[in-house]
Parts: structure tokens; C-alpha cells; sequence
């Protein structure tokens, strides 16, 4: 396991219909090992935006307490 992560957020092309028939965009969250250059070392979520910021959140604070 390398010490090298990258996680980026974009918005997904996907989309989750809503029960009233609307569409909600969602976020994808992409993390990668860039010390591997397999393609199997990269990894996709697509999140509610709610749960995508919730990550960013935990990330942040993960860090802040590494430091």
C-alpha cells in the first residue's frame, strides 16, 4: 500500500430520479493510488450531494488530525 492518494469530485453523469420525478445530480468521487499505475488501483463512487460533502467533511477532518 503506497502513501500517495488522490480523491477528486466531478459531477457524475449519472443522475437519481427523484419520487416526485425530478432528477438530482450526483457527485462522483474518484480516489486513486498514484504510486500504481494499474488501472485496478482507481476507484468511482457516485454520491447524493449531501453524502459527497458528509466525505469531504470526514477527509478534511482525517487529515487536520494527521498533521
Amino acid at each position: 500500500m503506497s502513501g500517495l492518494w488522490e480523491i477528486e469530485a466531478s459531477v457524475s453523469p449519472a443522475r437519481e430520479i427523484l419520487v416526485d420525478g425530478s432528477e438530482q445530480l450526483l457527485v462522483r468521487v474518484q480516489i486513486v493510488d498514484l504510486d500504481n499505475a494499474d488501472p485496478a488501483a482507481r476507484a468511482f463512487i457516485d454520491l447524493r450531494s449531501t453524502s459527497a460533502r458528509q466525505l469531504a467533511l470526514e477527509i478534511l477532518a482525517a487529515a487536520d488530525d494527521a498533521d
